[in-house]
């Protein structure tokens, strides 16, 4: 039942699912007998095992199939031996402890803890035991219910981790930008509270207008080769620097300030600073700040003071600092205006160098994506591989940077499998331009990447960056899109069209009636008689409908 349930050894692992601590016992009528109660443990989707608590060193006496699907040892082996043989090397002692304490004090506790498997893999194991008395109080057994968590602890060791990195992030960038509180907190502020970009634009060159004499933002639009001023504040606001419609080359020899400063800041991707010392200008330097996020180059900020000195290095490091954080919320608004399909910009792609081109290659077959995943400690896809065995998949991935998790499926046809590509450039492009990955293709040595941006600088922007950092890279396909955003009640009606009356009754009563519960508030028979149909029947029409359901969730 538990892995050292004699309180004078270490307990290892008892069992897991949802338990609390009660002296209260269960109801039974002669209907239901020993016969049945003992089937129900057998076939009890969680693992349960016995210890005999008269022992010494508690062996178990009982140990259902579950026990056996979970840890991969079968009862004949488990039965008369201390469960302190699911122990390893990362089994900690304080959830060992605990349960130690529980029997030295004949109670009952719930714990988290890793277990081996009968194969050697590691596992998060929820254990709850409980004490079991006769009739005259005595402690005669130890009962244990085991559940695995294993990839709910990977989830929330992967939340946490991504939470610590956000604060190391935050902590580093509020100690970069301590010295100019007030100038930072304008900005941070702005792009905290923006709803838009025009929003976001306008409130950050107010905030620097009211720390330095002037400033402006544009954006970069790399098919004009010029930066966009689109607000400004303080000085600039009154003076047509640039080109008549207030656009700024940043191709070819420049001669002007500003031009210089804007040109070197996207091409060196950092703030540069130039002085005016000719007098053409009334402050006597200008900072050009580059807004680029990863790859994805937004446009330029420009910041002028009155006094040269004002730009030492340490302000130097403060307005690169306020350059990223105007970039992350512009990207934030950009992916959220992605996300929900106001205006996108369909990107294809061919590589003919990387690793899915490789694996494609060695199986010659064709791989077509089906969808992203995101439970694991990094996101994995879903391709379907046409004419290959998982085990073909495996052996072909064996030393690649291909990483094979699963085989979700196998079939005549093919086999689906979720995979990940080690320091993957590509997803890692994704990110930096808030785009996402709708399509790959990878089939006759050549790899057909879909994917949606949400605007024309960011999309071809992106494209020089495929063509920089892959070799064969070539861009097929360009097309904007205009897709409105669909209504709740517009995805109910859509969904209703494509139900049959069955399929649609089946689906109201069963979530009307409790079926999706756990333990059922109403059974399928229930329910196949409330809808005059034998069971198979009601089972039928409900799997139809919540096949289409979440094909309506899922599908794009």
């Amino acid at each position: 039942m538990t892995e050292g349930l004699s309180p004078d050894t270490d307990p290892g692992v008892a069992s897991g699912a949802e338990s609390a601590e009660s002296t209260a016992t269960a109801a039974s009528t002669d209907a239901v007998d020993e016969a049945l109660k003992t089937r129900t443990m057998d076939e009890a989707p969680v693992g349960i095992t016995i210890a005999d608590a008269t022992m010494p060193d508690m062996p178990l006496v009982y140990a259902n199939a579950a026990f056996e699907r979970i840890t991969g040892y079968p009862p004949a082996y488990a039965v008369g031996r201390n469960c302190r043989f699911l122990q390893g090397e990362a089994t900690r002692e304080e959830p060992v402890a605990k349960m130690r304490e529980a029997i030295e004090n004949e109670a009952a506790t719930t714990v988290e803890l890793r277990n081996y498997r009968r194969n050697g893999d590691l596992f998060w194991n929820e254990v709850t035991i409980a004490p079991l008395r006769d009739d005259e109080g005595r402690l005669t057994h130890y009962v244990g219910f085991q559940q695995e968590v294993t990839r709910r602890k990977r989830a929330e060791q992967a939340a946490a981790r991504r939470s610590a990195r956000v604060e190391q992030e935050r902590a580093a960038q509020e100690l970069l930008l301590e010295r100019l509180d007030g100038v930072v907190a304008e900005v941070s502020s702005a792009v905290a509270e923006a709803r838009s970009r025009s929003d976001l634009e306008r409130s950050v060159v107010d905030g620097l207008a009211a720390t330095y004499a002037g400033a402006w933002i544009g954006s970069y639009e790399p098919a004009a080769e010029a930066v966009i001023r689109r607000a400004a504040a303080g000085w600039p606001g009154d003076h047509g620097e640039g080109t008549a419609d207030g656009s700024i080359p940043v191709d070819g020899d420049h001669d002007d300030i500003l031009e210089t400063a804007v040109a070197r800041a996207i091409t060196d991707r950092r703030v540069t600073i130039r002085a005016c010392d000719d007098g053409t200008l009334p402050p006597t330097a200008v900072a050009a700040v580059p807004l680029h996020y990863g790859d994805a180059l937004y446009g330029v900020v420009g910041v002028y003071t009155e006094n040269n000195s004002e730009f030492d290095e340490h302000e130097r490091a403060v307005l690169t600092a306020l350059g990223r954080t105007v970039a992350t919320g512009l990207n934030t608004l950009e992916s959220q205006r992605t996300l929900r399909g106001e205006e996108t910009i369909e990107l294809q792609f061919t590589v003919m160098r990387h690793p899915l081109v490789d694996l494609s290659g060695a199986l010659d077959c064709r791989l077509s994506y089906r969808g992203s995943v995101a439970d694991r400690d990094r996101p994995t896809s879903l391709f379907e591989l046409s004419d290959a065995t998982g085990e073909a998949v495996r052996a072909a991935s064996d030393g690649t940077p291909v990483e094979i998790h699963a085989v979700l499926f196998e079939g005549e046809a093919g086999c689906l499998v979720e995979l990940s590509v080690t320091d993957d450039d590509f997803r890692s492009l994704l990110a930096d331009y808030g785009a996402e990955l709708r399509d790959v293709r990878v089939e006759g040595g050549v790899a057909r990447f879909t994917v949606e941006v949400a605007r024309e600088s960011l999309a071809r922007s992106m494209t020089d960056a495929v063509m920089e950092r892959y070799e064969g890279g070539d861009l097929v396909s360009y097309r904007h899109g205009d897709s409105r955003v669909e209504t709740r009640q517009e995805f109910v009606a859509r969904l209703r069209e494509e139900l049959t009356d069955r399929q649609h009754a089946a689906l109201v009563r069963a979530y009307t009636g409790g079926f999706f519960e756990w333990p059922h508030e109403a059974t399928g028979d229930d329910l196949a008689e409330a809808m005059g149909v034998c069971r198979s029947t009601f089972h039928e029409h409900l799997r139809a409908a919540q096949r289409k359901l979440i094909g309506a969730i899922l599908d794009r």
